[in-house]
């Protein structure tokens, strides 16, 4: 498909069953203006504006840079960004709906980009740790660990903080379109977990993240030039992998907001 062009409301439609379906969708060979990304990311609800706006085009902040790219000997977008297991933007009360990236420039090698399925890792949960977890609460902070995930960047201003207060997520959420169950953990951010100390709770979801990101559960995307990924935050864990830093990497990219529940009480 060529999704710089206008899309019907049936091949839209199409889209939109099979990201639920499969929760990553990739094409490849794509070549879209700022606008035209805009349009055809604006299709699957509102757009977030990015919090560090240092990092968005200035006559489109809805789009972020993500690159390792300088202009004046300062990174014009987020660099090494997302290294770690994570979901975007779990720190907010609502978190994103989904991610989508367009890649302009990557290396030949390295720097893949990786999901995990979330749903498919609760299912493979023991009955006693699904019963465990069914009710817990973590709080989700934004600044928890930031400065030692992110050494290059300056800290968070006082004023970035405060659009950013912690939240407080059920571990186990229903995604409300699919129905399906899955974990709701983010390695970067989870901060705190009812009923136990921190350091608990940090032990306790890097144990959930080891099991949720076991081979079996990861799709790994290997960019070309013109590949457009889209991605559903409400079920998946992603990663990005380091590479050669002599290659520029470029990708642009957009976040839809979840206009619905967080999550849905039950599985249907």
């Amino acid at each position: 498909m060529d999704l710089s062009k206008p899309l019907s409301d049936d091949a839209f439609a199409k889209i939109r069953e099979l990201f639920i379906e499969h929760a990553v969708l990739v094409f490849h060979g794509q070549e879209m203006s700022n606008l035209q990304f805009l349009e055809f990311s604006k299709r699957f609800g509102r757009l977030d504006i990015h919090h560090l706006v240092e990092h968005t085009l200035p006559d489109h902040p809805e789009i972020r840079m993500v690159t390792n790219k300088k202009e004046n000997g300062k990174y014009i977008g987020a660099y090494k960004a997302g290294y770690k297991w994570h979901t975007d933007q779990s720190f907010k009360d609502k978190p994103m709906l989904g991610t989508i990236l367009l890649c302009d420039a990557c290396p030949p090698e390295e720097g893949n980009t990786e999901f995990a399925s979330l749903a498919g890792a609760y299912e493979t949960l023991t009955d006693e740790m699904k019963n465990k977890i069914e009710t817990l609460t973590a709080v989700h902070d934004r600044n928890y660990s930031y400065s030692k995930r992110y050494p290059t960047r300056p800290p968070l201003t006082d004023d970035q903080l405060k659009q950013v207060p912690p939240v407080t997520h059920p571990m186990v959420r229903t995604h409300r379109e699919s129905g399906k169950k899955g974990l709701y953990i983010s390695l970067s951010c989870t901060r705190d977990i009812d009923g136990m100390t921190r350091e608990e709770a940090h032990a306790f979801v890097q144990e959930l993240n080891d099991h949720a990101t076991q081979l079996e559960y990861v799709y790994s995307h290997h960019w070309s030039v013109g590949d457009l990924v889209i991605w559903d935050n409400r079920c998946l864990l992603h990663r990005a992998l380091p590479f050669d830093e002599s290659h520029l990497r470029f990708m642009r990219r957009t976040q839809i907001k979840e206009d619905g529940p967080f999550s849905l009480p039950e599985a249907t």
